[in-house]
């Protein structure tokens, strides 16, 4: 039995929420002597919250009650939404303390968390058949160990029509399972998370991937793919074109890197484009500069208004580079914008950089931001309110409830143009606009600051900061690196030369994760690059090889992203897939060619050859999501092309790409349109599409579902069925390379078996359907082997007729349910459709059988002979 049936499936919840009560009780709970500011906003809800702790499990174990996980961040809307609605409701918190021990994570403290139990949510949601996607709030149900039971992400307090389930609902649900079906909890608990354990590291590869040309080809052809002629952007998904868009910096880092390498025009279209269409757009601040963290539309317009660090630093370091390649001013002018905006609203007193900007003030998302035109004319007078609201939209329909957000229908220069004005004079009578704009902006009440400071994040301010500084002559900008870099370094470093991974008020915390140190070693080359000071690179080196010593292991030939000393949770994990920046297994391999290659060594490049190794094959199969790797497989061939090698000018070769036929790669962008937010786990869309040939002229079957990794044909034994008999019919599954589906029976008992089943209106019935042996699929972290299919297996079954009426054809539909999985990840439980006739064979025909080269041999038995009984009569 699979307990996943008895619980809740479709969570995952979406709707706007009416502005709540803001007060709150006034007592305080544990979260009030943690530090972060996102763990503070719930120090004085009634719940009886736990920070992260073994306290919090001793007390599960204890009591013997479920836990409920709540992970969050500070610049998260609905998160804040839930905290307002569902944990200030007295009542609520009242059920939740009785029955439950609550757990409250701060996703940015904890990532190694957030990163299992968002995982867990998607196998939760896999198995339940659920298409409602990852975000955050995360709300999940666990056992005292720790293992999943069930999860959503935002819920409503009450049932909704609108929101569908609430809390209290789901709450009910999960409490009543724990008392009268406890053996199936924990059951189901334990096979999720060996579940997760095999999604969240490398697989066992069957086959190597050579570390060749060939790798970027396919990673920039399908960037290219994903490229949105219209407006811009790399994450582009045709059969979703209003999807939310994140910049994917990443990726056009990627383009530049081959465009510096070798004349691109076609990718130098791209990231131009893309950089003006995001510029032009409301997710940039028009008067303070940043951005916003991505578009909740297509044309770059209404943002989700918080501005993250991170993705000040990755533009930052975009439009640095794209200043550079193509000399013009406009992307300098923006860069520096970025650059002041940290320097000015994201830095500590201590010269740090804090973590994030809220989105709401007054429950009201984006309200700091946003104008009605009765203000712009208040602020700016008649006639500059005119010209104003003419070349920031003001005068177009508005697509937010909220105001109107400021952006850029046409550049400056196409609005001087059709003035009849200068441009440059124009844009000097903006900027004194904008100026006075922005005055009166800053006296509204301001979003929170989560002024925590990150190591990883910092480090990527850092690094751009020392790029743009270098590359458009800032030293004021090398000189904000430097002052970071040394907070760093005294602050957020123990005695023993371990990272820590955040700091506020004072007070260092947690040990530092694989992106603290690989984001660490970069900023530090990059600071060397830009000052010549040796002391960046003797910090670099030495950070590096504290790294090798907490991280790699030489038997999975990877990063984990968790020390070896670390707390042990119920996965380790290790990926290679970007998110909103690059991996921290690709940006290691980066750092380690580019030390042993300023210090004349040869100390890391074993490293990062058996990681690149090891990694090459998840670049091949999923290219766009693993741009940070193809960039590090490029650094690999120029340092071989400038040694002489053989890889020597294969970046040349690039010029001569062949063609691709590629689907979008929905990856780590994927949005729920329940929490607009992203998911870290990468589901994959195949470019693969089957073609159902059926071996007769007469008839066919056609598949009538999109492509998957599963190709099925079908071979009856006769042309032509008879009215009254049986036929035998093969179904042959021919799984695409580098997956599996699960067989039927399945092992363990909670995944989907395989499944071949007939819908026809006719009195025609499959029986006596026996599926293949399996293959044994050994998984870290499971105690017993995973039953599988895999390349190519044949169903056989009869087909049993008795159709007395008069139409010339059968009319079948096969459905194949499958669940396909590769060694990275599952997909959602699925079926490829074949729907097709056969015509009946008319009385006294002697049945012929189809082509006997295309049938496949039956184990045990003879092949089919040329002929069949004639009708009326059995088919053998």
């Amino acid at each position: 039995m699979r307990l996943t049936s008895l619980l809740i499936a479709g969570l995952c919840l979406t709707g706007n929420l009416s502005n709540a009560d803001d007060s709150s009780a006034a007592q305080s709970n544990r979260l009030a002597k943690e530090s972060s500011p996102y763990l503070l906003l719930h120090a004085h809800n009634p719940v009886d919250w736990y920070p992260w702790s073994p306290a919090a499990f001793e007390k599960a174990r204890a009591e013997d009650k479920p836990i409920f996980l709540s992970i969050g961040y500070s610049s998260c809307y609905w998160c804040h939404v839930m905290e307002r609605k569902v944990f200030s409701d007295a009542d609520i918190a009242r059920y939740m303390n009785t029955h439950f021990i609550n757990i409250k994570v701060d996703r940015e403290e904890r990532p190694d968390v957030d990163d299992i139990y968002m995982t867990s949510l998607i196998v939760y949601q896999q198995l339940t058949g659920s298409q409602a996607g990852g975000g955050w709030p995360l709300s999940m149900f666990l056992t005292p160990e720790g293992n999943p039971i069930a999860g959503a992400t935002y819920l409503p307090p009450e049932d909704s029509p609108t929101q569908g389930t609430g809390f209290v609902t789901v709450a009910n649900r999960i409490d009543e399972l724990w008392k009268t079906r406890r053996p199936d909890i924990l059951r189901s608990g334990k096979m999720i998370a060996e579940q997760v354990q095999k999604m969240t590291r490398p697989g066992l590869e069957l086959q190597s991937v050579e570390i060749s040309s060939e790798l970027l080809t396919t990673s920039i052809n399908q960037v290219k793919e994903l490229y949105d002629p219209e407006w811009g952007g790399v994450d582009f998904n045709e059969q979703k074109p209003e999807s939310p868009r994140f910049p994917n910096a990443t990726r056009l880092e990627l383009a530049l890197d081959l465009c510096e390498a070798s004349k691109r025009p076609e990718l130098l279209k791209i990231v131009e484009h893309s950089l003006q269409q995001m510029a032009k757009g409301g997710i940039r601040d028009h008067l303070a500069g940043g951005f916003h963290r991505y578009s909740t539309d297509r044309r770059w317009h209404v943002p989700h208004f918080e501005k993250m660090l991170y993705d000040q630093a990755m533009l930052l370091g975009v439009y640095t580079r794209a200043a550079k390649l193509t000399g013009k001013s406009f992307y300098a002018e923006v860069a520096a914008e970025i650059a002041d905006f940290v320097q000015r609203e994201l830095v500590t007193s201590e010269g740090a950089f804090c973590s994030a900007l809220d989105a709401e003030t007054n429950a009201i998302e984006g309200e700091y931001y946003v104008w009605t035109p009765e203000e712009i004319t208040e602020v700016l007078g008649a006639d500059d309110a005119k010209l104003f609201s003419k070349i920031y939209g003001l005068n177009q329909p508005n697509p937010f409830e909220h105001g109107f957000v400021l952006h850029l229908p046409k550049t400056i220069s196409q609005a001087a143009a059709a003035l009849k004005t200068d441009s440059s004079a124009l844009e000097t009578r903006l900027q004194s606009l904008r100026s006075k704009l922005l005055k009166t902006r800053s006296v509204r009440e301001r979003p929170l600051l989560d002024d925590k400071v990150l190591t990883a994040w910092n480090a990527l301010m850092i690094r751009a900061l020392a790029e743009s500084g270098r590359i458009l002559g800032r030293p004021g900008d090398i000189a904000a690196a430097e002052r970071a870099a040394s907070f760093l370094l005294a602050n957020l470093m123990s005695a023993d030369g371990q990272l820590m991974r955040t700091w506020r008020a004072g007070n260092a915390k947690y040990s530092g994760y694989l992106d603290d140190y690989a984001f660490m070693v970069s900023a530090l080359l990059e600071l060397h690059k830009a000052t010549g000071d040796s002391k960046y690179l003797a910090s670099a080196t030495e950070i590096a090889v504290t790294q090798n010593e907490l991280f790699y292991d030489k038997a999975l030939q990877a990063y984990y992203y968790t020390a070896k000393d670390h707390e042990k949770l119920i996965a380790r994990t290790s990926s290679v897939y970007d998110s909103i920046f690059p991996s921290a297994n690709s940006v290691s391999v980066r750092n380690l060619i580019r030390l042993d290659t300023i210090n004349g060594t040869d100390e890391f490049t074993l490293t990062a050859e058996s990681v690149l190794k090891r990694f090459a094959p998840s670049l091949n199969r999923a290219p766009a999501s693993c741009c940070g790797l193809a960039r590090a497989v490029n650094d690999w061939l120029l340092r071989d092309q400038s040694s002489g090698s053989a890889q020597s000018g294969v970046i040349r070769k690039l010029t001569d790409e062949p063609t691709y036929l590629l689907t979008s790669f929905a990856g780590d962008e994927t949005i729920s349109p329940a929490t607009s937010e992203a998911p870290k786990v990468p589901v994959q869309q195949t470019s693969f599409r089957p073609v159902i040939p059926v071996p007769q002229a007469s008839s066919g079957f056609d598949q009538v579902d999109k492509p998957k990794p599963l190709k099925v044909k079908i071979y009856p034994l006769y042309k032509k069925l008879p009215r009254k008999g049986k036929c035998l019919i093969a179904i042959e599954l021919q799984v695409k390379r580098g997956w599996h589906i699960n067989a039927n029976p399945s092992n363990p008992k909670f995944l989907v078996p395989t499944k071949v089943e007939l819908k026809t209106r006719q009195n025609i019935k499959l029986t006596r359907v026996k599926y293949p042996k399996h293959h044994e699929l050994r998984v870290d972290g499971s105690a017993e082997p995973y039953h599988v299919y895999d390349g190519k297996a044949i169903v056989y079954g009869l087909l049993e007729i008795d159709e007395k009426a008069s139409t010339k054809f059968s009319e079948l539909e096969f459905q194949v349910s499958f669940q396909g999985c590769n060694a990275t990840q599952c997909l959602n439980p699925d079926k490829v459709l074949m729907k097709g006739k056969l015509q009946f064979a008319a009385a006294g025909e002697k049945l012929e059988k189809a082509n006997l080269e295309k049938w496949p041999k039956i184990p045990g038995k003879q092949k089919p002979k040329e002929s069949g009984p004639a009708v009326p009569g059995t088919a053998k």
